[in-house]
């Protein structure tokens, strides 16, 4: 196995003898993921199976008629974005009959931060697995501002800000990765995590390396003077404080999709939420979702801005737990000391609440290491058995958004253990080498 084993139970026989041989391939194809950021293109030219009137979302799959509240308000905005409808009632109507077709994330190989909408015409970033030979996407961030689809907010200043993306960001992007062949996400990652970055909540470090990294490739570009669409991203980079999220976000999905669909693993290949539901899947269960309610926002804890509480807030969907799935955000508190206020609290108690995820982890990441732990790797490939017998569920770092739309903050979250039971039943009820049909 790849990383350090971190003491699994025994459970006997020839079927823990499958098991422990199809987890062992699984962790070795997540840890030994090499993502590398190619380049930014629109969804409707690279994200398998886009077209000009599906929207991708966060989450497992849900009706449209459930859908309320940000996330709601993000779709339809994007619709209008993308010219599908006149006015908001328009919207409404295509999107209840299934002229616009509302799609979860994952199922075309994306992922998206938070209400995680997405159109044809939206840039995302493109990230190649150089082991797998994977590619995974994610929406570009759309900027500094806490009015975002992103964060279940539509209007005029809204779209203005996605165009410039659009229009002048990305394009500038994509040359600088043109003129770099591309760029490796581990070593960035690996520094930061030195750095006091968790990548999920906190990716200051991240952010800085990679800017740094684009900013000297836009000087050897701009020998002949520096153009107006250089300077654009090089502003762009200084305010989007959660782009380097998204190209983490990109990299663990990759990662998570190379370790999918292996007989009889048990290791976690994602977990999501939508407005209502959490959702994970395993490795061992194919594309079959396991869900739960989400638990109510007064049992989330943490940093909010301007006097919030959470009574001001409200879920509204978010796949940056994709980043959990290889030992990243919560899972590696104990990197990220600044987010004390954020997470658990307190040193101590951030060092304890890492310590914690072992015991549900298949292995410790190779690169990704933490000093605190005197450079122990983090706590990767999180176990649905381990989870179910110990009731300790995954630490998870996640963004606060406000009921009415807007960026409240950061949390840590909890998720319900039920779908880890229910899918833990399942694969403890399977013979050995049994596939699954997903459903």
């Amino acid at each position: 196995m790849t990383g350090r084993p971190t003491g699994a139970p025994a459970t006997g026989g020839t079927a823990r003898a499958a098991r422990d041989a199809a987890n062992a391939r699984a962790v070795a194809r997540l840890t030994g993921a090499r993502p590398v950021l190619e380049t930014v293109a629109l969804a409707g030219d690279v994200v398998p199976g886009m077209t000009g009137r599906t929207i991708l979302v966060s989450g497992p799959p849900m009706p449209w008629r459930e859908y309320e509240g940000g996330q709601r308000r993000a779709v339809i905005g994007a619709a209008l974005h993308e010219g599908l409808a006149r006015d908001e009632a328009e919207a409404e109507k295509l999107l209840a009959d299934g002229t616009i077709t509302v799609r979860p994330s994952h199922d075309h190989a994306t992922v998206g931060s938070l209400t995680g909408v997405c159109t044809a015409s939206m840039p995302v970033v493109v990230v190649r697995d150089e082991a797998s030979g994977r590619r995974a996407f994610c929406r570009m961030n759309e900027g500094a501002d806490r009015a975002s689809l992103t964060f279940g907010v539509w209007d005029d200043g809204v779209g203005a800000r996605l165009r410039h993306v659009t229009d002048v960001v990305s394009p500038a992007l994509a040359e600088v990765l043109r003129h770099l062949g591309g760029l490796p996400l581990t070593p960035l990652i690996r520094r930061a995590l030195a750095m006091g970055d968790d990548l999920h909540s906190r990716h200051k470090a991240a952010g800085a390396l990679f800017r740094a990294a684009v900013l000297d490739a836009v000087l050897d570009l701009s020998r002949g003077g520096v153009t107006e669409r250089h300077r654009a991203l090089a502003a762009y980079l200084r305010s989007a404080e959660y782009l380097f999220l998204h190209l983490v976000m990109a990299a663990a999905k990759a990662a998570a999709d190379s370790a999918s669909g292996i007989v009889g693993s048990t290791l976690v290949t994602a977990m999501n939420l939508n407005e209502k539901w959490f959702g994970l899947r395993v490795s061992g269960l194919g594309d079959r979702w396991f869900t739960a309610p989400l638990p109510p926002v007064s049992t989330l804890r943490g940093r909010l801005y301007d006097g919030r509480t959470t009574d001001d807030l409200a879920y509204v969907g978010g796949e940056s737990l994709i980043t959990e799935t290889v030992g990243l955000g919560g899972m590696a508190a104990a990197a990220a000391m600044p987010l004390q206020d954020h997470s658990a609290g307190t040193p101590p108690e951030m060092l304890r609440l890492t310590e914690r995820m072992y015991r549900i982890t298949l292995a410790e990441h190779p690169e990704y290491r933490i000093p605190a732990l005197a450079y122990r790797g983090v706590p990767c490939g999180i176990d649905v058995l381990r989870v179910a017998g110990t009731g300790i569920v995954p630490a998870i770092h996640l963004g606060a958004t406000l009921r009415d739309g807007g960026h409240a903050g950061a949390v840590l979250f909890h998720p319900p253990l039920e779908p880890f039971r229910q899918a833990a039943a399942l694969l403890s009820a399977q013979p050995p080498h049994t596939p699954t049909t997903p459903v």
